[in-house]
């Protein structure tokens, strides 16, 4: 008897493929971990302290093997440098310091806030202190870390007088944003170790009132 094909119903459906994952270059990786490392010095700094902190810590906090950190950066101040331009490059590419949205007018009130708000208030900042002090003592870091910080200064200290609508071809206006950033830089230790919750917005509201004379009087502020 001959046998009938026997078939089991439909014919199965064809297996969906997933496209194979991009494998990443050795150049992504290598820009990753670095990306990883300099955040992890940031945090180890703002927590730390120069003083305190080790490469085995970073290398943790980083969650990389100390060997991987040193093929990245063979020396400590390599390691420090590149963290500090990383936080330096994470300022000018945010708002208002960055060149894609433009630079908007303010009024004295709402720089001082932005100001304390982009720059001097996240802990990030105590990290830059940090490296600050730590050049005081340390001549080759000292170079490095004001090579790096100059094209930035000279850039912030411009836009800040565009956004008041002011120029920096008078020396007074030169002279009252360096003291604007005094103030909050100073603020910024002051709030580390005050144990007042709102110490820092108390002052903040007095200098804003001393700024709003100061940009009335003209005698500061020339306007461009």
């Amino acid at each position: 008897m001959a046998l009938k094909n026997q078939t089991s119903g439909a014919p199965d459906a064809p297996r969906k493929t997933t496209p194979a994952q991009r494998r990443r270059t050795q150049a992504e990786r290598s820009s990753e971990t670095r990306l990883r490392v300099c955040q992890a010095t940031l945090q180890a700094l703002s927590e730390t302290g120069y003083e305190r902190i080790s490469t085995l810590e970073i290398a943790k906090r980083a969650n990389i093997s100390r060997g991987a950190l040193t093929h990245q950066f063979p020396t400590r101040n390599e390691l420090i440098v590149a963290a500090f331009q990383y936080l330096i490059q994470s300022w000018e590419n945010a708002w208002p310091f960055d060149d894609q949205q433009g630079h908007p007018n303010m009024e004295t009130d709402e720089l001082i806030d932005v100001l304390w708000e982009k720059l001097f208030s996240p802990d990030k900042y105590m990290a830059a202190l940090e490296l600050m002090l730590a050049a005081r003592l340390d001549d080759d870091l000292g170079q490095d870390l004001r090579n790096a910080m100059s094209r930035w200064t000279t850039k912030r200290d411009n836009i800040i007088a565009e956004m008041l609508g002011a120029t920096q071809d008078n020396e007074r206006t030169r002279t009252l944003i360096q003291i604007n950033l005094c103030l909050l830089r100073g603020l910024a230790v002051h709030k580390s170790f005050d144990s007042k919750p709102d110490a820092a917005k108390l002052i903040i509201d007095q200098w804003k009132e001393i700024m709003r004379e100061i940009s009335k009087s003209g005698n500061f502020l020339k306007r461009g």
